[in-house]
């Protein structure tokens, strides 16, 4: 597969995921699943947005990549105050954003990233 075809093919996957952020965080009344453990859904938050800096950071520079990361996570969240059933958390905000910075350091550190190094 040509390297154009593989930049486009991770911008869809981006997209998509982008996509399924909104859906499922707009998605009035979403039950997660009961468990005994407190604060389970920051742990979905965090794999979310941790998938979220997998498929971003080979597409675009350090800078670009928090930007895009910080934006989606913020109107993620933000949007919840207008979606009947859900609520706004400054915790699963703090999730996201510990998400993404992990995502950084685990991939740049794995050499796993494209124009991450040139920030």
């Amino acid at each position: 597969m040509g390297r154009r075809v593989k930049k486009n093919t991770r911008l869809v996957m981006l997209i998509v995921w982008i996509v399924i952020i909104f859906v499922l965080t707009g998605y009035p009344k979403l039950e997660v699943p009961k468990m005994r453990l407190w604060g389970v859904d920051k742990i979905y938050h965090f794999v979310v947005f941790f998938i979220l800096g997998l498929l971003a950071i080979k597409l675009m520079s350090a800078k670009g990549f928090f930007l895009l990361g910080l934006t989606v996570v913020l109107l993620a969240e933000f949007q919840q105050l207008i979606i009947p059933g859900r609520d706004f958390e400054v915790l699963d905000i703090l999730a996201g954003i510990v998400a993404l910075i992990v995502s950084y350091f685990v991939f740049r550190q794995k050499g796993v990233r494209g124009n991450v190094s040139e920030a």
